[in-house]
């Protein structure tokens, strides 16, 4: 009997080191999911705090990309003729910005002044940024390699821009409002109209009447439904008006 109590006091002592050692495994194990679950919970936090900063940045990006004008605003040019509220200022800005046109020494910009075929080839290639092989030369017999602005000529020559008529380009003759009309559709790819567009003084059978309705379909021409007048020359301010037009859309009415 004394040797069955004892084994049997001997089991119970066993049975309750065990026992404390399974608890204490249990609370070893609680504390390390507790410490794991920190752990996942820190590093959730942190990506959720990555993803709301990324989506701010995007946020913030896209307010300031569409807070951004598609061309630059033109700071205004100061010419001493154009007043500050001239109604063609920003136009004429916008392209003296580009380079495209330029007043002269004196300062002023002449803006009632008709423009020449010559300085249309000279804006155009300038705004297009044309060359020509040196090795190709000037068809005109009217332009010789001392005129002022020959090169711009060979090469508005050269891509068919201006072709002139009887070997002659002509380039000291004022621009006409037709010519202005093929050479913009020329230059630029203007959508093509699916319409035809009515004047009071041409009909579509006049003979650069698709020229015309292109640009008229591309706001280009205000005068739909008025008088062209196709053979009217162009002044300098007209014509910046119609180039800034075929430019940059925001420009069209």
């Amino acid at each position: 009997m004394r040797g069955f109590k004892g084994y049997a006091v001997v089991c119970c002592m066993l049975l309750g080191v065990v026992g404390c050692q399974s608890v204490d495994a249990s609370k070893e194990e609680v504390v390390a999911s507790a410490e794991w679950t920190e752990a996942k919970t820190g590093e959730t936090a942190s990506r959720v705090n990555t993803v709301d900063e990324r989506m701010q940045k995007l946020e913030q990006d896209i307010k300031e990309l569409q807070s951004k004008p598609s061309e630059p605003t033109p700071s205004p040019v100061v010419f001493t003729d154009l007043r500050s509220d001239y109604f063609a200022l920003d136009e004429i800005s916008f392209l003296t910005n580009r380079g495209v046109i330029r007043g002269y020494s004196d300062g002023s910009f002449r803006p009632n002044q008709t423009i020449t075929r010559a300085q249309t080839a000279t804006m155009l290639v300038r705004e297009l940024g044309l060359s020509a092989p040196s090795s190709y030369q000037l068809k005109a017999t009217d332009v010789s390699p001392q005129h002022d602005a020959y090169e711009s000529l060979r090469i508005a020559e050269y891509h068919g821009l201006m072709t002139g008529r009887d070997g002659k380009l002509l380039p000291g003759e004022g621009l006409r409002r037709s010519q202005m009309a093929v050479l913009l559709d020329r230059a630029f790819d203007l959508e093509v109209p699916n319409q035809t567009y009515r004047f009071t003084d041409i009909t579509s059978d006049y003979p650069n009447f698709k020229e015309i309705n292109t640009i008229a379909h591309n706001r280009i021409t205000t005068e739909v439904d008025k008088a062209f007048r196709p053979n009217e020359t162009t002044t300098r301010t007209q014509f910046s008006l119609f180039l800034a037009r075929a430019i940059h859309e925001p420009f069209r009415p």
